[in-house]
């Protein structure tokens, strides 16, 4: 005889959380949040917040591209300070 209330609970124990997230930004919501806050934004909507993430990443991810062409300009592999401050002129 099968016990139908501990099939149910295995099944239910392999049933992924709801609440799990499903977003794989790298940055936080809540720091880009910060940041518009930090400069004026009295309110972030999380539709703003998404968008907010994911240009900042993409921003990122270009300046980070340049960076490393300057950086094999001057014959190095790592980035520093400077190759920031000579893409971003």
């Amino acid at each position: 005889m099968v016990n139908y209330t501990m099939v149910n609970d295995v099944k239910k124990a392999k049933e992924p959380k709801k609440d799990a997230k499903k977003s794989k930004s790298i940055i936080s919501k809540s720091a880009v949040v910060k940041i518009a806050k930090k400069n004026g934004a009295e309110r972030i909507g999380k539709d703003a917040a998404v968008k907010l993430v994911e240009q900042a990443e993409k921003f990122i991810g270009e300046l980070t591209k340049k960076a490393i062409a300057a950086a094999a300009h001057a014959n190095r592999k790592s980035i520093r300070g400077e190759d920031i401050d000579f893409v971003t002129k």
